[in-house]
């Protein structure tokens, strides 16, 4: 049996998770995310894939995000036409990210080639639309724990990450003339607590982990995320100005709903003004509800928007609507994606109201290095959006116990609450300091670890 795996992506950075599985004559990738963050890592998105996408034979996705799901409206339009595998809630969400990002793309090459501030002449979008629906079209829903078997000596399983709804760590069993071996992809894991998402499920026995390191050199702050998120409220309702909250549109959109109704029910916070300004959140949020049994919504009994979202909600579907937000004065919350504010209608938000001192800006995940949201938190004077830079006179905070991501705590608590010990451990999906800090605590601990590099191939048996 031969058995490689090849790091693609995901390697000494958060984005733009890709691993090649090969064994014997069956290539499957896992994960094809997007580049994101800084110039040189969206640049990568361009590039030719080390490997052909004609001769890759299936992609199993853990869970929706495009760092994790982007690349396959790529890898389809350059020949891969093999199916997709994700959890039926991924590759719902899936349908709808995908989608958007493809028509985001457009529109900013589009917006790009009409101001020219664009390098590029013409600007092109990384893939189109159709791109996007031919990707969609392959791809296969497999619940979780149902056994799949891909080729007579390689089978796969998805079990429950706690990242997102749908999330997956992968699990896949080879059987040759060496024996039987197992593979497994932690995916992106989620927190223990985590306000919607159930913990991830416990770490079977297996020969090789790949695991993501996030957050694998730290421990968060030992806080009350709804007292915390309160306060910030209040003080930016205080000011009469605008919380603007950078959120991806799905997972944190549908946490913030959800924590700022608690809030609100329990009358820790006044009832605001709450703009959900991402057509993609509200077809998230409606996926959302339609799963709702694979969250905390479940324990609702009958789920509707009206118990999940606070009072005064409007979701903005168009343009209209979006620009109108930015005639609205007084204290409001905005709720507009991309959460690293990489992209999406939060830019015009941002673009509009970073100069006023009453705006605060709350970010509420992991900002990858060169990313808008990084840059704001390390308190840039200034940001530069679509081409012109804008002075940064908003306060700037950040919610660190929102994030989808389990800590160092979390992950150590994880392995070791394995079956049996791990044979190997290959530590991926977070920048250096990350991963070399899960890295030692885990050889402190007496596992076999290292972090993996970039491009790497790794013979398995």
């Amino acid at each position: 049996m031969l058995l490689n795996l090849q790091f693609l992506g995901g390697a000494g950075t958060i984005t733009g998770s890709r691993y090649l599985l090969e064994a014997d004559d069956v290539r499957v990738l896992v994960d094809c995310g997007l580049f994101q963050g800084s110039r040189a890592l969206r640049a990568r998105n361009w590039q030719a894939m080390p490997v052909d996408p004609a001769e890759v034979d299936a992609v199993f996705l853990t869970h929706a995000h495009l760092d994790h799901a982007g690349g396959i409206a790529r890898l389809v339009s350059h020949g891969f036409d093999g199916p997709i595998f994700a959890t039926p809630p991924t590759a719902d969400l899936v349908d709808n990210l995908l989608l958007d990002a493809a028509q985001i793309q457009e529109h900013e090459a589009e917006y790009a080639n009409y101001r020219g501030f664009s390098k590029h002449r013409p600007a092109r979008p990384l893939f189109t639309t159709q791109d996007a629906k031919t990707a969609i079209k392959q791809l296969r829903g497999l619940p979780f724990h149902q056994p799949f078997t891909l080729a007579p000596q390689l089978n796969a399983q998805f079990r429950r990450s706690g990242h997102l709804l749908g999330a997956s760590s992968v699990l896949f069993t080879l059987n040759g003339d060496l024996g039987t071996k197992r593979v497994f992809f932690s995916g992106d894991l989620g927190r223990s607590n985590s306000e919607l998402h159930s913990p991830p499920e416990p770490l079977p026995a297996v020969d090789y982990l790949i695991c993501e390191a996030t957050y694998g050199d730290r421990k968060r702050p030992d806080i009350d995320v709804r007292e915390a998120l309160a306060d910030i409220v209040n003080r930016s309702a205080a000011r009469d100005g605008a919380l603007i909250i950078p959120v991806f549109a799905a997972g944190r959109m549908q946490d913030m709903l959800w924590l700022l109704k608690q809030l609100e029910a329990s009358r820790k916070i006044p009832s605001l003004p709450v703009f959900v300004d991402s057509p993609l959140g509200v077809e998230c949020t409606g996926t959302y509800l339609r799963f709702a049994r694979e969250t905390k919504f479940g324990a609702l009994g009958q789920v509707t928007g009206e118990r999940v979202w606070p009072t005064h909600t409007d979701f903005c579907a168009n343009v209209v609507d979006s620009k109108n937000i930015n005639m609205h004065h007084g204290a409001c919350i905005i709720l507009s994606s991309s959460g690293m504010a990489t992209g999406g209608r939060v830019l015009f938000h941002l673009r509009k109201r970073l100069p006023d001192p009453r705006t605060t800006v709350l970010f509420v995940g992991y900002q990858a290095s060169g990313t808008r949201g990084r840059l704001l938190l390390d308190g840039a004077p200034e940001i530069k959006i679509h081409g012109r830079y804008i002075p940064v006179n908003a306060q700037i905070c950040e919610l660190q116990g929102v994030s989808g991501h389990a800590d160092q705590t979390e992950l150590l608590a994880w392995i070791d609450g394995a079956e049996a010990r791990p044979g190997e451990i290959f530590v991926t999906h977070g920048e250096p300091e990350a991963c070399d800090g899960l890295v030692d605590a885990l050889r402190g601990r007496g596992y076999r670890a290292r972090a993996a590099r970039d491009g790497e191939r790794v013979v398995l048996a």
